[in-house]
């Protein structure tokens, strides 16, 4: 008798089983944990202990991602309300320069924006300062925040210190006006193909916020 012939007739027949109970524990196969050999019905019962234990794992890495991604929205919320909060362009600018690093553990940021302050006197902040053509033509044809390495756009006076990873988000009104760029000390903190959902609503609530001091 074949294999197959005697895998259908199993299939086919599963009174077999109860036929013959105990010829499940007559049957030694090799310990799937390399412990010598054990019965069928022990490895069977090792199996699913296996499949248990591995569903178990996943159970809890789903549950902490929700935490981790519950902590990140009360986190964008209080940005939020700090940012509704905010009188002057002065004060939004602060935020981004410190209490973003600080909520989110960030090496650094960056604002950069090439529409007009409605401020003249706002011309002369750090935020303002001229961006290359090809950094801008770069920010405005992302359909998403970039993550990853340092690209070459970067201008050496965006970070204090070289960013392991980054991420930069593109800020858009009826157009793109600018970006913000986060710097991680950390390389795998911001990686290619990573989800960027919470990026893209801090892009949309600081281009809210800004769109009340620009022309």
């Amino acid at each position: 008798m074949q294999e197959d012939e005697i895998k259908n007739y199993l299939k086919n027949h599963p009174e077999f089983f109860e036929q013959n109970a105990s010829l499940l524990a007559e049957i030694h196969l090799p310990s799937p944990h390399g412990s010598g050999t054990i019965s069928l019905a022990e490895r069977q019962q090792l199996a699913q202990r296996d499949k248990i234990n591995a569903l178990e794992e996943r159970f809890a890495e789903l549950v902490l991602n929700a935490k981790d991604n519950d902590a990140i929205a009360n986190k964008i919320h209080a940005l939020n309300v700090e940012l509704h909060k905010a009188r002057s362009f002065d004060e939004i600018e602060q935020l981004v320069s410190a209490l973003l690093p600080e909520h989110f553990d960030l090496a650094d940021t960056c604002l950069r924006i090439w529409a007009r302050p409605l401020d003249p006197a706002n011309h002369a902040n750090l935020v303002f300062s001229e961006v290359s053509e090809e950094a801008k033509t770069w920010v405005a044809t992302l359909s998403q925040p970039y993550c990853g390495t340092q690209p070459e756009i970067v201008a050496e006076d965006w970070f204090i210190e070289p960013a392991a990873s980054i991420a930069l988000i593109p800020l858009r009104l009826q157009q793109t006006i600018g970006f913000l760029a986060l710097a991680s000390d950390d390389a795998s903190r911001f990686y290619a193909g990573m989800g960027t959902d919470f990026l893209t609503k801090i892009g949309e609530i600081l281009s809210a916020a800004l769109s009340r001091h620009l022309d």
